[in-house]
């Protein structure tokens, strides 16, 4: 299977088609694509002609001449995946460029030189992938980024070396992902003056706050940071301060209230990808600040809400209950009388059947005995979840 970052070309991830010999001769003569190690032209162009598909990928293929690349790029569906190949020349790349569909995959090259940089920025087709690439100079990055695509995707970069960044930020296309170990502020900097809607980065395991601060002042629509697992507060608020319509961070599998509540500060929409565990808020009692920042965050899904026991909680579900838009805690399980009456104001507040709560004693210690059903309860919570369920079979 093609090793590409689950983030990357997400618009071009398709389903692979069989091969379809139009005669007996090409299925006897080929095997399947995904085997092959070595095209001459005649079989490659047999390869075009007979396979039926959107996405061809050839993972086994180490060595292309020029000619069966020729052959190659006269393939209409809409991926040639070449992961197999380690190497390319010019001559060969400026034959692949011939491709027109919506993306060109060399993800296993690990090296360019400029002559085939220049070779492939010529590519027809609408994105240009080379994501395996393990070093990249300035010359190479400043001729990558005269493809005329939309979407370019690169890998190589050198920590402490902006010249680079520099010259893949003049990419003119819409969307510039970069895969990189680290990120100092600088290399930050150049990335960000990319002029395009999106510009993400993978690969990164740390992000520091000069860093984020850096990136922050690229003026696209989207910014996405698809690596690291966690994020310090100081790094949440640099991060904020991007005045774009979205905030990725799918990779994160951790989240303290503190930097919850930074991230609630962004003006546009965060994306968290659902890596969080249930446990998140666990160590921390909810305040009804953090609340609402979670709240924001999850688009008022709470499934790691499973107890209101902490000091506060009735201010808490207050401030929960005071929130625009719907809120959903599909876990809860334990919850006192004042509590559990501040959240069941909010008519949109969707709460497991009533009748499966522990009723416990406030945190204050008040009784867990004075809590009545109120009337029409238990029919709004019917209506929810037979609305919920229609949704889901949907």
């Amino acid at each position: 299977m093609n090793r590409v970052h689950p983030f990357l070309c997400g618009c071009f991830v398709l389903v692979a088609g069989g091969l379809v010999g139009p005669t007996r001769t090409l299925a006897d003569e080929l095997p399947k694509p995904d085997t092959i190690q070595r095209l001459t032209p005649e079989q490659a162009r047999m390869l075009v002609a007979g396979f039926e598909g959107p996405y061809l990928f050839l993972g086994s293929l180490t060595s292309l001449d020029a000619a069966s690349a020729r052959a190659l790029a006269g393939f209409k569906g809409q991926v040639l995946d070449l992961f197999g190949l380690r190497s390319l020349g010019a001559e060969t790349a400026e034959s692949l460029a011939g491709f027109q569909g919506r993306a060109l995959h060399l993800n296993g090259l690990t090296k360019l030189d400029a002559a085939t940089a220049a070779a492939l920025a010529g590519s027809k087709g609408g994105a240009l992938c080379l994501t395996g690439l393990t070093t990249l100079d300035a010359a190479s990055a400043k001729a990558l980024a005269g493809f005329k695509g939309q979407v370019l995707e690169l890998a190589g970069l050198r920590p402490r070396d902006p010249d680079a960044a520099t010259a893949v930020a003049q990419f003119g296309g819409k969307t510039l992902h970069v895969r990189l170990a680290t990120l100092d502020a600088a290399t930050a900097a150049a990335l960000a003056a990319f002029n395009g809607d999106r510009l993400g980065l993978f690969g990164l395991t740390t992000l520091d706050t000069d860093a984020a601060r850096s990136l922050a002042k690229f003026t696209g629509k989207e910014l996405s940071l698809h690596c690291p697992t966690t994020i310090e507060a100081a790094t949440a608020k640099a991060i904020v301060e991007f005045k774009g319509q979205a905030l990725h961070l799918d990779s994160l599998t951790k989240l303290d209230a503190e930097t919850a509540t930074a991230l609630a500060e962004f003006k546009g929409r965060v994306s968290l990808a659902g890596n969080l565990p249930y446990e998140v808020v666990a160590e921390h009692p909810l305040t009804p600040q953090a609340a609402r920042a979670y709240a924001k965050l999850f688009e008022g899904v709470l499934p790691f809400l499973t107890t209101f026991d902490f000091p506060g909680s009735v201010e808490t579900a207050k401030s929960l209950a005071a929130r625009k838009g719907p809120l959903w805690l599909p876990n809860l399980k334990k919850i006192s009388p004042k509590t559990l009456s501040a959240l069941i104001v909010k008519e949109d507040a969707e709460l497991p059947p009533v009748e499966t709560l522990e009723i416990i004693a406030e945190p204050d210690g008040g009784p867990a005995d004075d809590f009545v059903v109120p009337e029409g309860l238990r029919e709004r919570q019917q209506k929810q979840r037979a609305a919920r369920a229609a949704r889901e079979a949907e």
